[in-house]
C-alpha cells in the first residue's frame, strides 16, 4: 500500500494550471478553497479536495503531515484565512508534539503601502509598524521561502527579520513546452488574459491603430473574457481584416494559438493593491519560444531584458512606448530556437515545489 502523502498544499483558488502541474508536483494532500474562472467546465480530479476556511483549519490541526505550503502571507486579501491556517497548523503541533513546518513560495511585488493602502496613501508610521509586525509574524510561522524572482525577494527581505528565514530565489520561468517546433504565423500577436483595465487592455487598442499602419500584414488575437469583453469586440469590428476576439477559450486553446503566434503581447499597469507577478501568458509564451512585449511590472521583467524581449516602462508615454514596443517585436522577432535555449529545463514553478518539499 502507498504511504500517504507527508505534505499538504492548500490552494485559495484553484485553477487549471494547478491541474495541470499536479503530476509534476511533490505527492501532496490537495486542498482548495474556490474556482478561477479559467476552471469553467472542466473536472476537479478526485485529489483536489474543496474545503471551507474552517474546515481547513479543522483539517491541519490534526493533520497527520509534516510540511504545510500555504500561500504566501503578503496575499492581503487572503491574510486574515492565513493568520488562523498558520495557527491551527501550529497549535496542532503543539497539541500533538508533533514537528511540523510551513512552506512558502512567494511572488508579491506590490510595495508595502499600497498593499495596505490601495489607491489610499499610507502614512509612514503605520507602514513601518504594520512592517514589523508582519515580518515578525512571517519569521515565527514560516520556515522555509522560495522566492519566484529577485523582486518579490527584495520586497520580503524589506520586512523586518524575514531575511532569518531560509530562503532560495528560483525565477519562475517556464521549461520548453509542446508546440516548440512549430512555426508561427510571420507578423502574428497575441493577448490573452483577463479584458480588464489592469491587462493594459485600453493601451493596446489605443497602441495597435499605429502598428496596423506601420505593418498592414499584422494580426492581433484578443484571447479572454471580462468586464471588457464587448468592448473589445465593437473595437475589432472596425478592422477585422486585424483583429480577432475569440472571448473566453480553453488553457488548451491559448497554448494552442501561441505555439503559432509570433509575439505575445502583456501590457500589463498597476491596479491599486494589485501588481503583476510573473504572468502567466509571459510563461506561455516563452514556453513555445514567442517574442515577449510586457511592462516591467512583470516580476521576470530583468530576465526578459536581458533575453532580448521588450520591456516597456510601467509610467511614461504607454501608448507611443507599446506601440513601439510592438513594431521592434514584430520586424525583429527572436529566433524561436533561441527563446528556448534560453529556459531551464524543469519550470521553475516546479523546481521551486521541489525545494520547497525536499524532493532531490
Amino acid at each position: 500500500m502507498t504511504p500517504p502523502p507527508d505534505s499538504i498544499r492548500l490552494v485559495p483558488e484553484l485553477r487549471a494550471v494547478h491541474l495541470e502541474r499536479t503530476p509534476q508536483m511533490t505527492a501532496a494532500v490537495s486542498l482548495y478553497c474556490g474556482l478561477k474562472y479559467d476552471l469553467d467546465g472542466l473536472p476537479i480530479p478526485p485529489e483536489h479536495e474543496r474545503v471551507s476556511i474552517l474546515g481547513a483549519a479543522r483539517r491541519l490541526f490534526s493533520a497527520q503531515q509534516r510540511t504545510l505550503e500555504l500561500p504566501e502571507p503578503l496575499w492581503m486579501r487572503f491574510l486574515p484565512a492565513w493568520l488562523l491556517l498558520s495557527s491551527s497548523w501550529r497549535f496542532g503541533a503543539l497539541v500533538a508534539r508533533r514537528r511540523r513546518r510551513t512552506v512558502v513560495h512567494a511572488m508579491e511585488l506590490t510595495p508595502l503601502p499600497r498593499l495596505l493602502g490601495g489607491r489610499r496613501p499610507t502614512s509612514r508610521v503605520t507602514t513601518a509598524c504594520t512592517a514589523a509586525l508582519l515580518g515578525l509574524v512571517i519569521r515565527s510561522s514560516v520556515d522555509r521561502i522560495c522566492f519566484a524572482s529577485g523582486p518579490a525577494r527584495d520586497l520580503y527581505h524589506s520586512l523586518p527579520f524575514v531575511a532569518g528565514v531560509e530562503y532560495r530565489t528560483i525565477l519562475e520561468l517556464p521549461s520548453p513546452g509542446p508546440g516548440t517546433a512549430s512555426r508561427a504565423v510571420p507578423s502574428s500577436v497575441a493577448f490573452a488574459g483577463l479584458l480588464a483595465d489592469r491587462s493594459g487592455v485600453h493601451e493596446l487598442m489605443r497602441a495597435w491603430p499605429a502598428v496596423e499602419q506601420a505593418r498592414p500584414d499584422a494580426h492581433l488575437v484578443v484571447l479572454g473574457g471580462g468586464p471588457l469583453l464587448e468592448e473589445v469586440r465593437s473595437w475589432a469590428a472596425l478592422a477585422p481584416s486585424s483583429r480577432s476576439v475569440l472571448g473566453q477559450v480553453t488553457r488548451d486553446e491559448v497554448l494552442s494559438h501561441f505555439a503559432r503566434t509570433q509575439v505575445v503581447v502583456a501590457p500589463s499597469v498597476p491596479d491599486g493593491r494589485w501588481t503583476e507577478q510573473i504572468g502567466l501568458p509571459i510563461k506561455e509564451g516563452l514556453a513555445v519560444g514567442a517574442t515577449v512585449v510586457t511592462t516591467a511590472q512583470t516580476g521576470l521583467a530583468p530576465w526578459l531584458e536581458e533575453h532580448g524581449h521588450v520591456v516597456l516602462p510601467v509610467d511614461g508615454h504607454r501608448v507611443p512606448d507599446l506601440t513601439a514596443g510592438l513594431l521592434r517585436a514584430i520586424n525583429a522577432p527572436l529566433p524561436r530556437a533561441d527563446v528556448i535555449a534560453a529556459l531551464p529545463a524543469v519550470d521553475g514553478r516546479i523546481e521551486s515545489d521541489r525545494w520547497l518539499h525536499d524532493v532531490s
